[in-house]
């Protein structure tokens, strides 16, 4: 490895640290002085916009990249068949999952609450109407135009549009090939982009961690405080739990992989958004043994369709807050409910907020329960999205790696040398090609 090799690892480790320290000084200035610290805020609101801008169009290139290289029709479709069904199987286990912890949830005593004004929810069902209308539409799914594929920043409508034009590029073989090798090389700038932006991740986690402590530090309802603690414990049973079964019976440590992906799970807690840490986590999986024509349309479609944390969030919010303002759900209404949030979770945006207005956007549909008791969510909402983005993030990278196994793309020595290596392959190396052919670990 060359000399810059090792400095360039180091000021890896010290960007880490650097985001961790963000984190602890947010969170003592959220505490010392509560009215300034809310307005760090925008320093988080800046990265995450900043890092959105550029998701939309590394979620284009990337897909349509490997979709043209991925080598025939037959293998796109197999490895589209086995994704579908493992995304569909995780979101509905998901989402009865949550169902069931919140029914468990509110077995308890504890107290009632009274909803605040559902006025609160304004701005929010009003984007729902503008992404859903009055019910579940085509719309939903399909861009109404190619420019607004890119404008709206629903990554379904960029997936839809790079799958489309991917397919067009892999039958058009030779002549496809300059067009291939342009989208390559403007994934390439993308790339550096990001690298440039990610020094500014300790700054973004300062500025999440102080506007959260400052305004939820202590929740100020009991049984708001149940829900948010069952939540946390809910992604935690699911990640450590069944996640980490699977992991373990295909070959790689749930643990392991945690410890690889820690700089950008600090990016989500400190963000509360796992977007911003997409173009990163899809360059680490494939230093890790998973080829960019397989990684980027699993990663990319994970993205909008295995949105576990998300689902979590949606079944058991919805079941206790009705048991919470005493309105209730039955069984049938339970049922509509996990069915409606199956499709509409489908066209969650992975920004801070998304899964309030998709549960919003639910309720706006079935009436149950009420939007005054989804209001009571509002306070909450931000110190809940930090567990929805991380449990979402480590589950994407789960399902990109066994899908990839299961068809057979996953380079298992490369993915046990990047778990166990104690420093972990730098994935900003400014000399490596998009495609990565030489990657070099330090031990």
């Amino acid at each position: 490895m060359t000399g810059k090799g090792p400095r360039r690892n180091r000021a890896e480790g010290r960007l880490t640290l650097w985001v961790l320290c963000g984190l602890l000084a947010g969170v003592l200035f959220g505490l010392v002085d509560p009215a300034n610290a809310a307005r760090m805020r925008f320093l988080s609101d800046a990265y995450i916009s900043l890092m959105t801008l550029l998701v939309t169009p590394i979620v284009f290139v990337t897909v349509l990249s490997g979709i043209a290289s991925i080598g025939s029709s037959r293998g796109l479709g197999q490895l589209s068949l086995k994704a579908f069904v493992y995304f569909e199987v995780a979101t509905t286990v998901a989402l009865v999952g949550g169902l069931v912890a919140g029914d468990l949830l509110g077995l308890l005593p504890l107290g009632s609450s009274h909803p605040i004004d559902p006025g609160e929810l304004g701005p929010l069902r009003h984007q729902a109407e503008l992404n859903w209308g009055n019910g579940l539409g085509l719309d939903s799914v399909v861009p109404s135009s190619l420019i607004s594929a890119f404008l709206r920043g629903n990554p379904l409508h960029v997936l839809v549009v790079a799958v489309l034009f991917g397919v067009a590029l892999l039958r058009s073989g030779e002549r496809g090939a300059p067009l291939v090798d342009l989208v390559d090389r403007v994934g390439y700038v993308l790339f550096q982009a990001v690298r440039i932006l990610a020094a500014g991740a300790p700054l973004a986690a300062f500025g999440g961690a102080a506007y959260t402590i400052s305004r939820f530090g202590l929740v100020p309802l009991r049984g708001l405080l149940f829900l948010v603690v069952a939540f946390y414990l809910t992604c935690a049973v699911v990640l450590f739990g069944g996640l980490a079964l699977l992991a373990r019976l295909n070959g790689f440590s749930l643990l392991r992989l945690i410890r690889f992906l820690r700089h950008e799970l600090l990016i989500v807690i400190g963000t509360s958004s796992s977007e911003p840490a997409f173009p990163r986590v899809l360059r680490k999986l494939e230093l890790a043994g998973v080829p960019r024509e397989t990684g980027a349309p699993l990663l990319a479609s994970g993205y909008s369709l295995h949105l576990v944390g998300t689902c979590l969030y949606l079944t058991l919010s919805a079941t206790y807050i009705a048991q919470m303002t005493g309105d209730g759900l039955s069984f049938g209404e339970q049922m509509v409910f996990l069915a409606l949030a199956l499709i509409v979770s489908k066209t969650a945006v992975g920004v801070t907020g998304s899964g309030l207005l998709t549960l919003v956007a639910i309720v706006s549909i079935t009436h149950t329960p009420s939007l005054g008791g989804i209001a009571l969510l509002v306070g909450i909402d931000r110190v809940m999205s930090e567990a929805r983005a991380v449990t979402n993030l480590v589950c994407n990278a789960v399902a990109t790696l066994v899908i990839a196994n299961w068809v057979g793309q996953l380079d298992a020595a490369r993915l046990k040398h990047a778990l166990s290596a104690s420093r972990p392959a730098d994935p900003d190396r400014s000399e490596d090609d998009p495609k990565v052919v030489d990657i070099r670990f330090v031990d």
